[in-house]
């Protein structure tokens, strides 16, 4: 369980300090607002993908974090398809750019569908099961931010696999922070979820349509 007042985890019983959790200047400074800052939101991305507690807790307050969010996702969305122009330019074939944008954009729309799912399945699960306190808004903004791991992929032979257990680790830390759910239990929802929609990732790639024929 996790005491309200001082935020400490604990079993059966623990002497209440009183005093609540630290806020780091940080969750108190202001967003940015409507200005262009994406510097700050990749710094705040790298931060939730580095287990910055404090990051997850200040996204989920800020709508910018989805805009900003949106545009990391496009841009692991991306890296994949980047691999495949090299390696076609690297074998002399040519790829349609047409068909190449056309796929791209598809791909793009199926990640922010299946992040909604994702997010509102877990949500509901942490609500029912776990006495979630966030909201599905904030739970959106900062799992959206934290979606730099998915440019893991860039790294060899084992890139797919840090994709998969990054998803994971920033789905526990967002459930965590925001919904204030206790580790364990936010481990084993994220682990839950996060495995059953990579099994379903992996069927839909594997019977859905190649992306570049």
């Amino acid at each position: 369980m996790k005491c309200d007042v001082c935020g400490q985890e604990y079993g059966l019983s623990h002497n209440c300090s009183g005093i609540p959790p630290l806020v780091t200047p940080e969750e108190l400074a202001p967003p940015p607002g409507l200005r262009f800052a994406p510097l700050h939101y990749l710094d705040q991305a790298a931060k939730i993908m580095t287990w910055d507690d404090a990051a997850v807790r200040q996204a989920s307050k800020d709508n910018n974090s989805l805009i900003y969010g949106l545009m990391i996702l496009a841009i692991g969305t991306a890296i994949p398809f980047v691999f495949l122009v090299l390696r076609d330019v690297r074998l002399g074939y040519t790829t349609p750019a047409g068909l190449l944008g056309l796929r791209y954009a598809q791909t793009l729309a199926y990640s922010i569908a299946w992040i909604v799912a994702q997010i509102g399945l877990s949500h509901v699960l942490a609500k029912a099961l776990f006495e979630a306190k966030g909201s599905f808004l904030e739970i959106m903004r900062a799992y959206m931010l934290g979606q730099m791991y998915r440019w893991l992929i860039i790294v060899p032979i084992v890139g797919t696999m840090l994709v998969g257990l990054g998803g994971i680790a920033v789905l526990m830390m967002v459930f965590e922070e925001v919904d204030g759910i206790e580790r364990m239990k936010a481990f084993g929802l994220a682990a839950a979820i996060g495995i059953t929609f990579w099994v379903a990732s992996i069927w839909v790639i594997t019977n859905g349509p190649h992306p570049i024929r």
